[in-house]
């Protein structure tokens, strides 16, 4: 393993891609407030007061949610199942409990929604020839500095205004209000006034009417937190909208409200599409809407497409036509993008189809995109259309999912001016019901609502983190490029935080994590950047504390930052951040081994597969020898008996570690060793005797290997023999196992086995008593040499000699005689008997008779006498 240091710790951050990573606030949350926003029915029409609003309560998992009235005795509790929606939630609109704004100034009536799981909340106005819905974010990503954006205003009823309200989440709340133009209580344009709010209070702002019809504009009205009677700033929520409105003429007109994002979460990127008002889901079609992109710094550079816009109005946004389809907007400093929709296309005077009313969106920056929105649509009231437009890159196509399923490649197209993104059209039916969005790759989207003279429209879900710092972590070990997303228990870790202008003091308020070491606090006074760079078109510098942390136990952990800098406007100077530290598990480091480990055995430590967020790219094996080993597994050879620790390490690309360590018991081993009789000759019985041993426990199994392709398994050790048929030197092999079942070395033992003699001689056949028969040897033998020839001549005669010359033997007596012959070699061995009979003829009488007297000159006869016996007489010699 290689451990990186800080040196390639900023080596990343100032060489590689930045991913944003912050809290991943969003409009999901537990608790939100609202307003009773001005409509121009609660005073016009027949019959007044006939507008409605109410929340729809969406939640996937099993929530309690209750809804009550600052400073009413209205309150309503509901249950909501998992995967439903709430919408019985009505607010009082007449009494002592009625929550309606009514006036420029202040009301104790804010509505409060307290829930105890997170779910998506949405207010909706409607009533006769009305409909206004906003989506609603939570008190978490609440802000201390807003703008408030309308639409010029004009209206086909009077009594109609440009209106925001704040709504204060917390007792102490101070706020400076500064309106962009003249407003209905007399308030004058450009001027700050400081207001004081208790929780649940509510401070409204109408624009100064102008005609029957038109009153002020106050887009631009900015509204800053600053310290209260605690010395503290604290949040709150803003409103935007419009008591009734026609963004042209014929338009049917239409009451607005959105709730704004605070300043501190607009963002440099945006991707817009005009909004469909056919019935027939045709994304080709021209329908034109308005845009107001909306600046916090009038010296801010912004583009269309690639070009710098021009036209500034009241040092705060530019407004556009969309006729295109779709732009591309980017910024060097935090924008926002505000979408309008005119009633049935009426600004053009082409009435291509007769559906839809004004309405305002606020559009979220491609950098608070998500991968999965909740949302709820209601026909509610006179829709007869719902879709939805969904921005989303290339690369997510393949997985983006409406309610579970993919879009018709019909209901997509290209984004027109930024081929790395499309946008997919949801038609929803006006069907009242949840919905959800899911993908891979982060997306943007807004729902929008048709009628006949009707419509309403908000964002589907967003992001809404503070854009104006970015909170990072970076593991020590991690080799991954750009930040890391979470860090493991006891994973040594660094902090970083990126910020949209030069700090003039952080303070890292480290005592209040929980489990973080170290945990004191760090107050640093005109702090260095290590990093300065531009993300998204954006300066963000770069601070961090240049030392490692640990946290031991898993979870989400929130490191509070508060930083001061010249260039914020709010709070005196002072914003506050937490950067979120996830701790998880780390990757769970196992293995198997055999049951039963032996000395010297080969163990085989097999690695478990890794699950979760882990890449897994190195392996460290320490053994109680000081070895180690760096392979996914890993194959030991031990060389020492008893208690054997060994320790496996996984390390992810992310710097975790996954540590364990398993402990295993190398048992003794046999030690075989055997025992031969020698030298022994063919066919003779070897006697093999066992002295094997083993430290503990006992041999149980006994296995041979003669090496004349014989095997022996025995189960006792008692001696016993073997007999080898074949001359030759063999090995003798013995592998002995314990009861524990482990193998010893293989014993051998080398034995000679040599061959007998071969006897044989050759003599004279047929002799006579008193005749010598003539023996030559041709014994012979295939190793080593006869020493000894051993002779039985049948006739009660032996002869031993050492030598194999020729020699003879005399037979006195007639008959048949049998001789043998055993020979002996040098090593002892003794052939089998050589035989051969021979036949030791008597010998014939010789007689004859003879006249017994005789003269000189007579003729004497000589008559031979036959012998007794059978012998057939060939010849005769008379001397």
């Amino acid at each position: 393993m290689k451990f990186k240091g800080l040196s390639y710790l900023l080596c990343l951050f100032i060489l590689l891609p930045v991913a944003l990573f912050g809290q991943n606030k969003s409009n999901k949350g537990r608790e939100f407030w609202l307003g009773y926003g001005h409509n121009v029915l609660f005073t016009q029409d027949n019959p007044v007061n006939s507008q409605t609003l109410v929340l729809y309560l969406s939640a996937d998992q099993a929530a309690i949610v209750t809804v009550s009235v600052n400073s009413t005795g209205f309150s309503q509790t509901v249950a909501i199942p998992a995967n439903t929606v709430d919408f019985s939630v009505i607010i009082p609109k007449t009494g002592v409990d009625d929550a309606r704004i009514q006036s420029e100034g202040l009301s104790t009536k804010g509505i409060h929604i307290v829930s105890d799981v997170p779910i998506v909340a949405y207010a909706h106005q409607y009533g006769l020839f009305s409909s206004g819905a906003t989506m609603l974010i939570p008190v978490e990503t609440y802000g201390y500095r807003y703008y408030s954006i309308n639409f010029t205003q004009v209206s086909n009823y009077p009594n109609s205004y440009s209106w925001f309200y704040v709504v204060a989440s917390e007792d102490n709340t101070r706020l400076q209000i500064t309106p962009s133009d003249s407003t209905a209580g007399g308030w004058e344009p450009n001027l700050s006034y400081t207001i004081n709010l208790n929780k649940g209070e509510i401070y409204n702002v109408f624009g100064k009417k102008t005609g029957s019809f038109t009153s002020k504009d106050l887009t631009g009205s900015k509204v800053i937190s600053v310290p209260g009677g605690d010395a503290r700033c604290h949040p709150v929520a803003m409103f935007s909208g419009s008591s009734r409105i026609t963004i042209c003429s014929g338009d049917g007109g239409e009451i607005l409200q959105q709730q704004i994002f605070p300043a501190q979460a607009w963002g440099t990127r945006y991707l817009t599409h005009h909004t469909l008002n056919n019935s027939n889901t045709n994304i080709n079609t021209t329908f034109r809407n308005y845009y107001r992109i909306c600046v916090q710094d009038p010296t801010t550079i912004v583009k269309r497409n690639g070009v710098v816009m021009t036209g500034l109005i009241k040092n705060f946004y530019y407004e556009h036509m969309d006729s295109t389809g779709g732009d591309y907007y980017t910024a060097d400093k935090p924008i926002l993008v505000s979408q309008y929709t005119p009633g049935q296309n009426q600004c053009w005077n082409t009435l291509q189809n007769p559906y839809g009313d004004p309405e305002m969106i606020y559009l979220s920056p491609v950098e608070q995109g998500q991968k999965y929105v909740l949302f709820y649509t209601t026909s509610k009231f006179g829709i007869d259309y719902i879709y939805a437009n969904i921005t989303v890159p290339i690369t997510g196509l393949s997985s983006l999912r409406v309610d579970g399923i993919p879009l018709p490649a019909a209901q997509i197209k290209v984004h027109p001016n930024n081929p790395a993104y499309a946008v997919a059209f949801a038609n929803l039916t006006n069907i009242d019901s949840q919905h959800s969005i899911t993908c891979d790759s982060t997306f943007t989207g807004i729902v929008y609502g048709l009628g006949f003279f009707e419509s309403y429209a908000y964002n589907v879900g967003t992001l809404v983190n503070n854009l104006n710092s970015i909170g990072q972590i970076k593991n020590v070990h991690s080799t991954v490029n750009g930040i890391d997303t979470f860090t493991c228990r006891q994973t040594p870790f660094r902090l970083f935080i990126k910020v949209a202008y030069p700090l003039t003091s952080i303070h890292w308020k480290l005592s209040q994590v929980s489990g973080i070491s170290p945990n004191v606090d760090s107050i640093i006074t005109n702090p260095i950047p290590i990093l300065t760079e531009s993300i998204n078109g954006r300066t963000y510098y770069t601070y961090t504390l240049q030392q490692d942390f640990l946290i031991a136990t898993p979870g989400t952990y929130l490191l509070p930052v508060t930083y001061t800098a010249t260039q914020i406007d709010n709070c005196s100077q002072t914003e506050n951040y937490n950067i979120q530290i996830i701790v998880k598990l780390p990757p769970t480091a196992d293995f198997s081994v055999p049951a039963i480990n032996c000395l010297r055995d080969t163990v085989h430590c097999i690695h478990v597969p890794v699950t979760g967020p882990f890449t897994i790219t190195d392996y460290l094996w320490n053994f109680d020898d000081a070895t180690t080993q760096t392979t996914i597994d890993a194959v030991k050879f031990f060389t020492a008996p008893g208690i054997q620790n060994i320790r496996y390490r996984i390390y992810a690309n992310n710097g975790c570690v996954g540590d364990t360590t398993k402990t295993i018991n190398l048992l003794p081993i046999p030690t075989a060793v055997i025992g031969a009789s020698t030298p022994i000759c063919v066919n003779d019985s070897v006697l093999i005797s066992d002295t094997s041993s083993i430290v503990s426990g006992t041999i149980t199994s006994w296995r041979y290997d003669f090496g004349d392709a014989t095997i022996l398994v025995r189960t006792t050790n008692t001696p016993f023999y073997h007999t080898y048929t074949a001359p030759g030197t063999y090995t003798i092999k013995l592998v002995t196992t314990s009861n524990s079942g482990c193998v010893s070395d293989t014993g051998y033992r080398s034995v000679t086995v040599f061959a007998k003699p071969v006897a044989l001689f050759g003599t004279t056949n047929n002799i006579c008593i008193r005749d010598s028969v003539h023996i030559t040897d041709t014994s012979s033998i295939t190793m080593g040499t006869i020493t000894s020839w051993r002779y039985n001549f049948g006739d009660g005669n032996t002869l031993v000699r050492n030598t194999n010359t020729p020699f003879y033997h005399q037979y006195n007596i007639a008959g048949n005689f049998v001789i043998s012959l055993v020979t002996v070699s040098d090593m002892g061995c003794i052939s089998d008997t050589f035989k051969r009979t021979i036949i030791v003829n008597e010998r014939p009488g010789a007689d004859f008779t003879i006249a017994p007297l005789n003269c000189l000159k007579d003729t004497i006869y000589f008559n031979h006498i036959n012998p007794p016996g059978t012998f057939n007489i060939t010849g005769y010699l008379w001397s």
